[in-house]
């Protein structure tokens, strides 16, 4: 019996789910999509080229049907009661990043989990990399010695048409729910939950966050949120770690460029997503050519979850220090680019885009320095 997938926010992120699961044999099918959107069938063509059924709320879809996966990727603020929903309904859930809010929200879903017995993994795809799990596994050997600091510089361009895709795109709340939409927290939030992931003290877990000191800024002036961020973390290991992030940036994508320093080994990975380690003794480790399918890895390893029993890749664990550390930044004051530092610029794929002057530079210098701009006389 093929495992049943019913994927829930098919009109944007979730399409490329429909997409994978009808052109590969994953030992799934789809058993139906839940999506608002009037057209969704027309932003999504397998839906009808399948025969997919399309329900407009979940309780709908669990009227006529079960399934043993759900697939959530619906705005943020929805994450929490629509897994809960799924897992009342029986079924384990994939809910894309970021996975909530709150460390409240973090223990309700926890505790659903353990009352129904279903699992709860989350879609940050680098966990799931065959690299990246051998990196850890060497981390929690011993291998390298403990951690000593690491940092990350990782930036997408981003446009009105990105802004305008949905309600919630660079917003702080909506409708009275807490959203905290930003780089740091939705579109570039990948490269520094992996780096609180490779911290964990086991195969699930995360590092925790215990401190902040960061600039946040607005860049883009129809942005309510920020949208670059320089920030240095304190960590319940000991170890800072250092992150920087932005969307109003003329290159279509900066970074990523990390490094993560131990007692033994030096950590790096840059554009071509190869990570290697290099030992103190001058052994190289290279961890081989990543996979950078966002679906694929996900895919493969919650359905052998479900017909095995075993624990996902990213959990509740994983997201844990993620979710603090956006709740600290978002407490801290933004500034306001002057505009006299702000190109506007109309592009064909983006639409309108706000550059600031010279910013890819001054986050690597940044970088370079592990520092924040202001520590080293930049002014943005």
């Amino acid at each position: 019996m093929k495992i049943k997938v019913l994927i829930v926010g098919a009109g944007g992120y979730g399409s490329g789910y429909v997409r994978a699961l009808t052109s590969r044999d994953y030992g799934a099918e789809i058993a139906g999509v839940v999506d608002v959107m009037e057209n969704v069938n027309v932003v999504c063509p397998q839906i009808d080229e399948h025969r997919i059924p399309v329900y407009r709320t979940l309780a709908d879809f669990y009227k006529e049907h079960t399934a043993d996966l759900a697939i959530l990727a619906s705005p943020i603020h929805l994450h929490t009661p629509m897994s809960i929903e799924c897992m009342n309904n029986g079924s384990n859930v994939l809910c894309e990043k970021p996975l909530c809010l709150t460390t409240e929200e973090i223990e309700s879903l926890d505790k659903c989990c353990l009352e129904t017995g279903k699992f709860l993994a989350v879609g940050y795809q680098m966990n799931y990399r065959s690299d990246v799990q051998a990196l850890k596994k060497d981390i929690l050997s011993g291998k390298f010695g403990s951690p000593l600091r690491a940092k990350c510089l990782h930036t997408y361009r981003r446009g009105s048409i990105y802004y305008a895709r949905n309600n919630w795109a660079g917003r702080i709340s909506v409708n009275g729910h807490e959203v905290f939409d930003s780089p740091f927290t939705n579109a570039c939030a990948h490269n520094f939950q992996l780096l609180t992931f490779l911290f964990g003290k086991d195969a699930e877990s995360a590092c925790n966050i215990t401190g902040v000191k960061a600039e946040m800024y607005r860049g883009n002036e129809n942005v309510e949120n920020y949208d670059i961020a320089c920030m240095r973390f304190s960590t319940d290991i000991g170890a800072d770690i250092l992150y920087y992030t932005a969307h109003p940036i003329s290159s279509e994508v900066f970074g990523p460029y990390a490094r993560i320093e131990f007692e033994r080994a030096v950590v790096e990975y840059g554009v071509d997503h190869r990570m290697t380690a290099r030992m103190a003794t001058g052994e190289v480790i290279d961890y081989g050519e990543a996979d950078l399918d966002a679906y694929h890895y996900k895919l493969e390893n919650v359905i052998a979850c479900i017909n095995e029993g075993k624990t996902p890749a990213c959990t509740t664990k994983s997201e844990f220090g993620h979710v603090c550390a956006v709740r600290m930044v978002q407490a801290l004051p933004i500034e306001n680019i002057d505009k006299s530092h702000v190109d506007i610029v109309q592009d064909e794929r983006r639409g309108t885009c706000y550059h600031v002057k010279n910013l890819e530079e001054y986050l690597k210098r940044s970088f370079d320095n592990w520092a924040l701009p202001k520590e080293i006389g930049i002014e943005l």
